[in-house]
């Protein structure tokens, strides 16, 4: 197991109890008091302070050993099943609160649990200090390997965290098989655990540290290996934007990038000339594929504008910056492009584009589903290498 210098100080405080096996007689804190689910009418009789949403709540007292005047409590609200709001307040003063939101997604026939937690340190009643975290969980339940002595199906668990500083992304994936409906998985040396320290900037993602287990080897040659661990799917269909905006040598045309909830039902996402940005839909999946078609466009547009031929401020803008086309074969393409843009078809939210042939064989939507083919292609043969160590993997 390697740590390097940078990831020390995250994947202590996110993997603690998984890297080492703690000796409870050295563990500095003591459980004073645990209550069982309570009505959250009661909380409500002596504080207004409660989660519109909550039904119940428990109450947890910790103190420390050496400390007898230190006690922690911990305050959490569920919503049925799902905690969504813990509150820690200490006898020092210390107040903090963490907020979850429960999401659902289906990942290889798993059952997978998608939350995210923001996390406030308060001072004076006002958040001081906020901290994103967003964790996914997926459970898969083999039908064929059987737990012989308990008569349980074995179960496969994956983790995967983000602890979100700012332009600053701690993350790690963690495997291990446990049996039956055990809660929390016991420790096994077939743990497996990846983890990387994430600095986002106007470019491409940075990695400052990784983390990996013997039994796990981060790939060397991976372009795309940030971008795996990013969960956030604005984050994630924003920085691969960026990384193709880059390839294909756009930086200085300073488009922009958008993440609505909803587009058309049959939009993944688009480039849109006239407001030099692209637009994308929540319900990306293929991140590789869609980014690399719509930068694509982007380029096209860019071309356009280079052999004269682009009348928004964005193609004028291309002209200037990167020049005429002074290669013949590449300003026979533009003009290809162009003859494709005038004649690209009118299309509605509703109708099936792929039986739509004056959209399909359009000349420009052609060659972008080519390069989000390229893209894709090799966004998951270089993910491969990482992926076979891990039932679910990253997308």
């Amino acid at each position: 197991m390697k740590i390097y210098p940078a990831f020390r100080k995250s994947i202590y405080h996110l993997k603690q109890d998984i890297i080492h096996k703690i000796n409870p007689e050295k563990c500095k804190f003591v459980l004073l008091e645990k209550t069982p689910k309570i009505n959250i009418q009661q909380y409500k009789t002596f504080s207004d302070n409660t989660p519109q949403n909550a039904d119940s709540f428990t109450f947890v007292t910790i103190g420390m050993k050496d400390d007898k005047n230190f006690k922690k409590k911990i305050t959490t609200f569920y919503s049925g099943e799902n905690i969504v709001q813990r509150l820690f307040e200490t006898s020092d003063g210390e107040r903090i609160i963490r907020e979850y939101e429960h999401l659902g997604q289906d990942v290889k026939g798993s059952n997978c649990k998608y939350r995210k937690i923001v996390q406030k340190k308060m001072a004076d009643g006002r958040p001081e200090f906020v901290t994103n975290l967003i964790e996914e969980m997926r459970t898969y339940i083999s039908e064929t390997k059987k737990n012989k002595k308990a008569g349980k199906n074995c179960l496969k668990l994956e983790i995967i965290k983000n602890i979100i500083d700012g332009n600053k992304i701690s993350a790690t994936i963690t495997e291990y098989p446990f049996n039956g409906d055990r809660k929390v998985p016991k420790i096994s040396n077939l743990r497996k655990i990846a983890g990387l320290e994430i600095e986002l900037n106007e470019s491409t993602p940075n990695i400052t540290g990784t983390f990996e287990t013997t039994n796990v080897k981060l790939p060397a040659n991976d372009k795309y290996l940030p971008y795996r661990f990013i969960l956030d799917t604005k984050t994630k269909i924003k920085e691969l934007t960026k990384h193709f905006i880059k390839e294909k040598n756009l930086d200085k045309l300073n488009i922009k990038v958008r993440v609505e909830d909803t587009l058309g039902n049959n939009t993944a996402g688009y480039f849109d000339e006239e407001r030099n940005e692209i637009v994308y839909a929540m319900s990306t999946c293929d991140f590789a594929r869609t980014s690399a078609h719509e930068v694509e466009h982007a380029y096209q547009y860019c071309q356009i504008g280079r052999v004269g031929k682009g009348y928004s401020q964005y193609g004028r803008n291309s002209r200037k910056i990167f020049g005429p086309i002074d290669n013949l074969q590449e300003s026979m393409e533009a003009y290809k492009y162009s003859i494709a843009s005038i004649n690209y078809p009118k299309l509605s939210d509703e109708e099936d584009l792929s039986k739509n042939m004056d959209y399909m064989n359009n000349y420009l939507e052609v060659k972008a589903r080519e390069a989000g083919e390229r893209a894709s292609k090799e966004y998951k043969e270089k993910g491969a290498e990482f992926n076979k160590q891990f039932f679910f993997g990253l997308q």
